[in-house]
């Protein structure tokens, strides 16, 4: 029961991982090239996501900490758009927006999403070599 709600779970951040990242796409391309290789990391990371469900292997669905994982990330980003929108210095004309702070947070995304995409390979591969021993 847990394992499957964490899966769902983890297809629902997804979707709301994308939402987010429309959100922010303007604060992404003024951030320059770090900006530009989140945005890179992202598509990977979503479309890595996407090869998961359509594997349909078990084990994706039976590791919670993986799924969680995602999750997390999701709602990593969630602060940081929530952060975004909520700051009342973002109405006012006179104030701009310290793109360092982005920066930084990007490169923390990518480094966890990195991090995602090996941990999904490596399963991947360990479950298929554990099939065909």
């Amino acid at each position: 029961m847990l394992k499957r709600l964490t899966y769902y779970l983890k297809i629902v951040s997804v979707i709301l991982f994308v939402v987010f990242i429309c959100l922010i796409l303007e604060v992404v391309f003024n951030c320059g090239v770090v900006g530009i290789s989140f945005l890179f990391i992202c598509t990977l990371f979503i479309l890595i996501n996407i090869f998961t469900v359509l594997s349909r292997k078990r084990i994706y669905k039976e590791i919670i900490s993986y799924n969680l994982i995602s999750f997390a990330i999701t709602f990593y980003l969630g602060i940081i758009v929530i952060r975004l929108y909520t700051d009342y210095r973002v109405n006012s004309l006179i104030y701009t927006l310290n793109y360092d702070y982005f920066k930084t947070n990007f490169i923390i995304i990518d480094l966890v999403i990195i991090e995602i995409i090996l941990n999904t390979l490596f399963i991947y591969f360990w479950d298929r070599k554990k099939k065909t021993s």
